[in-house]
């Protein structure tokens, strides 16, 4: 039996730059990554059962950043942006 990664929510995936750039806002610097080549170590947990690249990694330096994150995600109405990230 094959894993398979839920299918992606394209109405999510069209807003991908806006997402990048409100996450940009938040996390400053190097902490959103978003090109493919960066996210590679990002495509899988530590068993590689699967893979599965990810729309954008964020690494927030403070709880703040992640506070701020969360919200963002819940104010923008689609939980589906917090598996994609």
């Amino acid at each position: 039996m094959a894993i398979m990664m839920p299918a992606s929510n394209q109405a999510v995936l069209d807003r991908r730059d806006a997402i990048v750039t409100a996450l940009r806002a938040i996390v400053p610097g190097e902490g959103v990554i978003d090109s493919a080549a960066e996210m590679l170590p990002y495509e899988s947990d530590g068993l590689m059962a699967y893979r599965q690249p990810p729309m954008v990694v964020v690494l927030p330096d403070t709880t703040e950043q992640v506070s701020q994150i969360l919200k963002y995600c819940f104010q923008s109405g689609d939980a589906t942006i917090m598996s994609l990230i």
